[in-house]
């Protein structure tokens, strides 16, 4: 007699979000034969200015979904440094430089999100081995559940017509449906501990030759008390992204695009004019850090900007999103398969809000504090880490590990596997 397969504890999950959370999970489910239905709001994928780089635990991420290859061939050829400067007169403060892991197979990705989005989503068509049914215009309205099931009650079609009510049951739901996520709101209100900050972020795609001509980095972190952030290298051929904060609160957006000329004018090596930069696409953001109270109620769990968001300098946000989306995997892979029991869900949901709470939250606060806060004309004798970069600067046996080192943002779940 042949042997009766062993039933499964689950058959399903449903994810909420098509962004790169919501389809890195279904990618990575997908390899263990974990079916997945995917329910996005819009009608197609996020094409906004977002993050760029990603950190070594996050490569290690996207490696194990087959996804680097791709990621690495669409990424800019030559590898950067990064540096803090003042705005006042541009001087390089400290810097690290990325070249001396440039043939590491962890070192740093590099990929603006919305062409890494892209990629993700291709990867889930042709290798996702049928077990991905990606929807659009399906905007979830309400979640529930039950000792059996979980479901969400979807509102289908696109925007402008009569939409069609849809209920989606599965085993389990996932909430990656981002910093505005209806989930956490169908299970917490508008509750969410944190802040926002009064001040704006401006992010735009900038052409100009005046980054190669003056030399610069390709990350350059920018200090000052008006605009302060992040310019950077993010393209072939040229492309820069310019990221600043407007320190100047309660404007409207057209208000602070008014005053970007101004901005620019003073951010920019050379110190440009306006007819000799051109900008290709502009998106402003809000400001947070919030993190929810728990990242599990009983069969609807929260990931990645669903549960808890911060600034985005340092790149920790998409990158703990990612860490948070593979060790949600590995848990609930260990639980399909009988490696682990249902309990280890709360493991994920307890040790990844630690994480963000404990280190994620804690270093973006500082990283902001840094370009934003902090006297750039005191900034190197103030600040310990840009003087532990500048001891650093030389020394390329010490720079590797310091870029190599595990982080304590990341956790391996499997630990927690059933020993065979």
């Amino acid at each position: 007699m042949g042997s009766v397969e062993q039933r499964k504890p689950f058959e399903k999950i449903i994810i909420v979000g098509a962004g790169p959370a919501g389809l890195l999970l279904a990618l990575l489910l997908s390899q263990h034969n974990i079916p997945s239905l995917v329910l996005e709001s819009w009608d197609r994928l996020d094409e906004r200015l977002r993050a760029t780089q990603y950190g070594v635990p996050a490569t290690r991420i996207f490696r194990k979904a087959g996804l680097l290859d791709d990621f690495r061939e669409a990424s800019i050829t030559s590898f950067p440094s990064i540096c803090w400067r003042r705005v006042s007169d541009h001087q390089r403060l400290a810097g690290i430089d990325l070249s001396v892991v440039r043939d590491h197979p962890d070192r740093m990705t590099i990929l603006p999100l919305n062409e890494m989005i892209k990629i993700m989503y291709k990867h889930c068509l042709e290798n996702g081995n049928g077990l991905i049914d990606i929807r659009f215009n399906h905007k979830v309205v309400g979640t529930g559940q039950d000792e059996n099931s979980a479901w969400v009650d979807v509102e289908a079609g696109a925007e402008g017509e009569v939409n069609e009510k849809k209920r989606f049951s599965a085993d389990y739901v996932v909430g990656c449906d981002g910093g505005s996520s209806t989930v956490r709101k169908s299970l917490f209100g508008r509750e969410w501990p944190g802040q926002t900050f009064d001040f704006r972020l401006l992010v735009q795609n900038v052409w100009y030759d005046g980054f190669e001509k003056h030399g610069w980095d390709g990350g350059n972190y920018m200090i000052d008390r008006d605009y302060w952030g992040l310019i950077a290298k993010r393209g072939k051929g040229g492309l820069w992204r310019v990221t600043y904060g407007d320190n100047l609160p309660g404007l409207t957006d057209d208000e602070y695009l008014a005053r970007r000329d101004t901005a620019f004018k003073k951010l920019l090596p050379g110190h440009p004019d306006p007819g000799q930069y051109k900008i290709t696409q502009t998106d402003q953001f809000r400001i947070h850090n919030r993190c929810v109270e728990k990242m599990r109620v009983g069969r609807i769990l929260l990931a990645a900007d669903a549960a808890h968001v911060c600034n985005p300098f340092g790149g920790y946000g998409c990158m703990t999103a990612v860490l948070d989306v593979g060790g949600l995997a590995d848990c609930l892979i260990g639980f399909y398969e009988g490696k682990a029991d249902e309990s280890i869900l709360d493991l994920y949901a307890d040790i990844r809000r630690e994480k963000f709470l404990k280190y994620v939250d804690a270093r973006s606060m500082k990283n902001l504090n840094r370009i934003m806060n902090t006297d750039p004309d005191t900034a190197l004798e103030t600040d310990p880490f840009l003087r532990l970069l500048k001891g650093l600067e030389g020394n390329a046996e010490a720079t590797r590990a310091f870029l190599l080192k595990y982080s304590s943002i990341e956790y391996d779940f499997t630990q927690h596997y059933k020993q065979p």
